[in-house]
């Protein structure tokens, strides 16, 4: 059986006209301010299954995994791999502060609230960014060969914003910072990710909307303090049974596609 995998990168009535007997619609974006696809294509009949972060019960060709699972953890994945990369992301030994810098940022594209944050945490030291906005360090790819996770483990902090807010909406971004063993600055989701399988208290707020003088102090505190970061980096990032959850959208997945497929 031929299958296919689609998402926005396109017309949609290119999707339609390809030859393919099993046919996925996946929502790598925000979809609620693009009209054009904010249905996730659950309408057109050719779309076998669609699956994104949205919370939607009442279609059956629909389901719900969270992004950055389906971008940052392999296909392939059994338990005992998630159980052992959870453990893993949850290890103190992966945390420091003596050999770190500051804050690393990496961003294509800003807007007022990124540069009040980005503004905000200058007041307290040098914000390293490597992206094309606000450019100021070369070292991600001179380096460390555009490798973001390596690149994040000589940092204490990443200031991780989303593109945009909406709930569920949690991208590889978190994850990615939580894998350098660095502390999350961080917005999105609702500033709720997850939270059945990331620990809140293990990740720094911020509201793009608004200053953040809270959260300026929080960093600050930390930063100047070699105990109190470790106390902050060193907590579980992921919470109690976080496999289980991870792995049960795997079971979700292979479930619907079986159903699916023994249609056809």
């Amino acid at each position: 059986m031929r299958a296919g995998v689609f998402t926005i990168c396109g017309p949609e009535w290119a999707i339609r006209r390809q030859p393919c007997e099993l046919k996925i619609f996946f929502a790598r974006e925000n979809l609620a301010h693009r009209h054009k696809w904010h249905d996730f294509m659950l309408n057109e009949p050719c779309i076998d299954l669609s699956i994104g972060f949205d919370d939607i019960n009442d279609n059956p060709k629909y389901i719900h995994i969270p992004f950055w699972i389906m971008w940052t953890l392999d296909p392939m994945e059994t338990y005992d791999s998630i159980k052992a990369k959870v453990q893993q992301w949850n290890s103190a030994d992966s945390k420091s502060y003596a050999d770190r810098k500051f804050c690393s940022f990496l961003c294509s594209h800003g807007d007022a609230g990124r540069e009040r944050i980005l503004n905000e945490l200058s007041t307290i030291d040098k914000v390293d960014s490597a992206g094309r906005w606000m450019h100021n360090d070369d070292s991600l790819k001179s380096k460390y060969n555009d490798d973001k996770i390596e690149w994040n483990k000589h940092y204490r902090f990443n200031l991780t914003p989303e593109n945009s807010n909406a709930p569920g909406y949690v991208t590889e971004k978190l994850l990615d910072t939580i894998s350098s063993g660095c502390i999350p600055i961080y917005w999105g989701g609702d500033n709720h990710p997850d939270p059945e399988i990331f620990n809140q208290d293990a990740i720094i707020f911020f509201d793009m909307n608004k200053e953040n003088p809270d959260t300026i102090k929080l960093v600050q505190e930390l930063n100047s303090d070699a105990k109190r970061y470790m106390e902050f980096a060193c907590q579980k990032r992921l919470v109690e049974g976080a496999e289980d959850v991870i792995w049960e959208y795997y079971n979700l997945l292979e479930k619907k596609l079986t159903e699916i497929i023994k249609s056809k």
